[in-house]
């Protein structure tokens, strides 16, 4: 009952917003690229955004700026962000990584959110979800995989998939090889120097909302809003029903990890 409750406040939230910016309507003045690997919580802090009276937010299912998840030709982007009527237009780029520092001038001005998350809770929730995980990563692999997951994949990467990837690799750990391959993309893009780049921790996020999403909508150059909290749950942290990494593959991954993290610790001096 109290999610339903939310869900109704959130509902009459974007009503609201939507009759403001109407009446209000003013061009767009920036833009904010929310980045990251799948299952790391970019849904969550798209709806986070999308709280604010001050943003225009296209997620990964609206149509007018994404086929099936995947993001409209340039043009069509420019178009609704000429045509928007909020200050801050939001786009979702989960399967764009290696498109961000062009997107960045192409919208300019543009920051980039880029959230990540442990890799055993990724790789948890990617099981539950999907059940392809061994031949997708052997498609990325051959380096004949022409879809978004095969697109801005670095020569270090692909070599590194070939090294890692055999025959008879596991789900869990091939769904961790992918979670490393988009996260390594943060550095290789160096968006790590970036000026206008936040890196957002997760599991930060979650269970220091009243600290961490102040800094993070200060970034955003947007207002703090109270209502925002009220979605943000830290129950799905280490939910990970301890899956079984290879040595060689979880320390890989761990090491991604802890550069993540002094990233975050950087960024917070």
């Amino acid at each position: 009952m109290k999610r339903l409750i939310e869900k109704a406040q959130q509902g009459q939230q974007y009503w609201l917003k939507h009759l403001v910016q109407h009446i209000k309507a003013t061009d767009s003045e920036r833009t904010i690229l929310v980045a990251g690997c799948q299952r790391s919580g970019t849904n969550m802090l798209m709806d986070i955004l999308d709280l604010s009276l001050a943003t225009d937010v296209f997620h990964e299912r609206d149509e007018r700026a994404f086929e099936r998840y995947q993001m409209r030709e340039l043009g069509v982007i420019k178009d609704l962000r000429e045509q928007s009527k909020a200050p801050v237009f939001v786009l979702k780029t989960l399967c764009e990584l290696e498109l961000l520092p062009r997107l960045t001038q192409e919208l300019a001005p543009a920051k980039i959110l880029w959230i990540y998350r442990d890799f055993r809770d990724v790789v948890n929730s990617m099981l539950k979800s999907f059940r392809n995980q061994g031949k997708q990563i052997k498609r990325l692999a051959s380096g004949q995989d022409d879809s978004w997951w095969g697109n801005g994949l670095s020569e270090s990467s692909l070599a590194l998939l070939q090294d890692r990837v055999t025959p008879d690799i596991n789900d869990t750990d091939a769904a961790a090889l992918q979670w490393y391959v988009r996260n390594v993309m943060f550095f290789e893009l160096g968006l790590d120097q970036g000026p206008d780049v936040k890196l957002v921790q997760y599991e930060q996020l979650v269970e220091q909302p009243q600290q961490v999403l102040p800094e993070v909508l200060s970034f955003a150059d947007l207002p703090v809003n109270d209502k925002m909290t009220r979605y943000i749950f830290s129950g799905s942290v280490g939910k990970r029903n301890a899956p079984s990494f290879s040595p060689e593959i979880e320390q890989l991954c761990l090491s991604l990890l802890n550069r993540l993290n002094a990233c975050v610790a950087q960024q917070q001096t």
